[in-house]
């Protein structure tokens, strides 16, 4: 008697119908529908948030400069010294006379410097 409920059992046992295979495909597919725009917009936020925490650290390396030049009234500050005082992680940092380029590999943002025009004034970085 027990072969004969093994038998039974094994003829019951023949895995997934095409149904059940197509159903699995059919939700499988409105999921990635769903979730890969979700994903490719996260992608543009993330890259907007990095250009805006590069700017604010910029930005905050100027105003430790124009600190220590109030402070000391003889440091003087430039963009080559704000960009060696910024530490920007994962991306290459270049100068020109009014502008820092940071290139992320994916993307690249520019940022406007100003310089100083006194000991009153700091310089300023704009996106």
């Amino acid at each position: 008697m027990t072969q004969s409920l093994r038998k039974k059992f094994h003829q019951n046992e023949n895995g997934f119908t095409l149904i059940e295979l197509i159903l699995v495909i059919v939700i499988l597919g409105i999921l990635a529908a769903v979730a890969l725009p979700k994903f490719i917009d996260l992608r543009g936020e993330a890259q907007t948030s990095r250009a805006a925490g590069a700017l604010a650290a910029l930005r905050g390396t100027v105003t430790l400069l124009h600190a220590q030049n109030l402070i000391t009234a003889t440091a003087t500050y430039d963009i080559d010294s704000i960009v060696a005082g910024t530490d920007i992680q994962g991306g290459t940092v270049s100068t020109g006379a009014t502008t820092i380029t940071i290139d992320w590999g994916d993307v690249t943002n520019t940022f406007t410097y100003t310089a100083s025009t006194g000991l009153a004034i700091p310089a300023e970085i704009t996106n």
